[in-house]
């Protein structure tokens, strides 16, 4: 696949990805591909699980619950019941607490990686440290 089509797979995936309401007919005539080769991307780059992953992310959840109280605020009637959004609100805020170490050490691996390719002695000085900060983490979880 030619830079070109490279670059219209991943336009067609953020469009598809981030428009809950876009169907593969919708993004094939956008992009003026078929929609046999925008399901042949779908399946094969799992633009649903993408999909989903986007629209259920804590930031996206906050960003809708403060467009619901946004609304409210403005006269609109609610959509969700008050008890039910300040529960919601609630579990994303724990959830935002935590930190999973397994993604902590990912994160500060590429980092060390990007480190040692800019400074390889500074990297050095910074993977003890980084040691001790994944070490921590996960003495918060247990």
């Amino acid at each position: 696949m030619g830079l070109k089509k490279d670059r219209l797979k991943e336009l067609a995936k953020d469009y598809y990805v981030q428009n809950f309401e876009a169907t593969q007919e919708e993004v094939a005539e956008l992009y003026s591909v078929s929609a046999k080769t925008i399901s042949v991307w779908k399946k094969a780059d799992d633009w649903e699980g993408a999909r989903r992953d986007y629209h259920a992310s804590p930031v996206k959840i906050k960003q809708l619950l403060q467009d619901e109280l946004l609304s409210v605020a403005q006269g609109n009637p609610a959509k969700l019941q008050p008890d039910g959004i300040s529960k919601l609100m609630a579990a994303l805020n724990r959830c935002e607490s935590k930190l999973d170490p397994t993604v902590v050490a990912k994160m500060l691996k590429e980092l060390d990686n990007f480190i040692s390719k800019v400074d390889p002695a500074f990297a050095l000085e910074c993977t003890a440290f980084h040691k001790q900060f994944l070490q921590y983490r996960i003495s918060l979880e247990s």
